[in-house]
């Protein structure tokens, strides 16, 4: 194993020398690793990561959630019908999944999840958007009655089972949902619940765009992961909700990380107070979140010209570092195509592995390049 990790860190460090391809092919790379990935359990779900000298990890219930929006727009945008097919088939092992409560479970010890509940409400809608089966809509209608049952009497989610701690800003993303399942369900109900909670999550800034209570284990020095969580979960429920604060926060963050990328394209994997780089390895997942939020900024017209501009350009100096680290000629399945979750692969976020969710946001990102991008489910 140490003989494996060592030749792959020798690997990567002198792909990156190699300049990127087209989009296409890169994204398509990435499609294949995650139908690979699916096809690992044999369960319909999505293996969590491949781990480089074990492999195959457990099918991972929150990723796979969201990683089904990702397949049906890669079929919308290019005609893929077996990535369609294996969308809904995702959608299905999460109904088998669910709990009676109608939440989610984690993957270590089947506690339910505010944040995992969250994101598979996305698979669902997308699934529900593609096919019109109202089990989707059922689905997604428990999960968000248990993620109201579970809200503190402030509006705020602290549940004991939640990463991090109780009051995690990031569970922005969790309100994004619910508005999401208002909006496809016509009960108001959902969205009204999360206003309380998005006001809580302002108070949380401490500066230009960085905000507390915003990691998974160091609240001191947050995740870009998490940080770019909550940059769009901000964005997308202040665009829903015509809250011109909520859009302004997620533009302060985008526009202090925009600053933060330097001329190979990188980005550090955690930030202290005051935006100082707090890691010497990059977080591949964080860095193909933020490329989609610049260009959701620039997509939705939230900033300004100037503001895009900048935007769109981090966004393709990130795009361009994050295709120079995908392997796509390695006879190991569980390599080509994936995504680390660090650069390098030894770094402290996804040690040695290839995730499934920087995957699915690294195709995310990749489809703002392609001229025939078609996105009917924007999770």
């Amino acid at each position: 194993m140490l003989l494996e990790r060592e030749r792959e860190r020798l690997r990567e460090h002198w792909r990156r020398r190699r300049p990127p391809v087209d989009a296409a092919t890169h994204a398509a790379a990435a499609v294949g690793w995650l139908h690979r990935a699916q096809d690992a359990n044999g369960d319909g779900g999505v293996s969590h990561s491949y781990f480089l000298g074990k492999g195959w990890m457990r099918s991972y219930p929150e990723t796979t959630g969201y990683i089904i929006p990702t397949l049906l727009n890669w079929s919308a945008s290019t005609g893929d019908a077996d990535s369609r097919r294996r969308a809904l088939d995702m959608a299905r092992w999460e109904l088998r999944v669910q709990q009676q409560s109608g939440a989610i479970p984690n993957l270590t010890d089947g506690q339910p999840v505010v944040f995992d509940t969250g994101q598979v409400l996305f698979g669902w809608l997308s699934a529900h958007g593609a096919t019109g089966e109202a089990s989707f809509l059922h689905a997604a209608r428990r999960g968000g009655d248990w993620l109201l049952a579970v809200l503190d009497a402030d509006g705020v989610w602290r549940h004991s089972a939640d990463a991090g701690g109780p009051g995690r800003t990031y569970n922005v993303c969790v309100a994004w949902a619910l508005l999401a399942l208002t909006e496809a369900s016509g009960e108001p109900r959902y969205g009204d619940a999360v206003r309380r909670f998005l006001a809580w999550t302002l108070e949380q800034e401490r500066e230009h765009g960085w905000f507390e209570r915003n990691c998974l284990n160091d609240d001191t020095a947050p995740l870009l992961h998490t940080i770019a969580y909550t940059a769009r979960g901000q964005l997308e429920c202040g665009v829903r909700l015509g809250d011109a604060a909520l859009v302004a926060a997620a533009s302060r963050t985008a526009a202090a990380l925009a600053a933060q990328v330097d001329a190979r394209g990188r980005l550090a994997g955690r930030f202290a107070r005051g935006w100082r780089p707090a890691a010497r390895w990059a977080c591949l997942t964080g860095m193909a979140q933020m490329s989609i939020v610049w260009r959701r900024l620039q997509e939705l017209q939230a900033v300004s010209d100037k503001e895009a501009a900048t935007g769109v350009a981090a966004a393709r100096r990130v795009n361009d570092f994050l295709c120079r680290t995908q392997d796509r000629s390695a006879a190991n399945g569980g390599l080509r195509g994936g995504i680390r979750g660090s650069y390098p692969i030894q770094g402290d976020y996804g040690r040695y592995r290839v995730l499934n969710w920087a995957t699915k946001y690294f195709i995310d990102a990749l489809l703002y390049e392609l001229p025939q991008r078609h996105v009917p489910f924007p999770y």
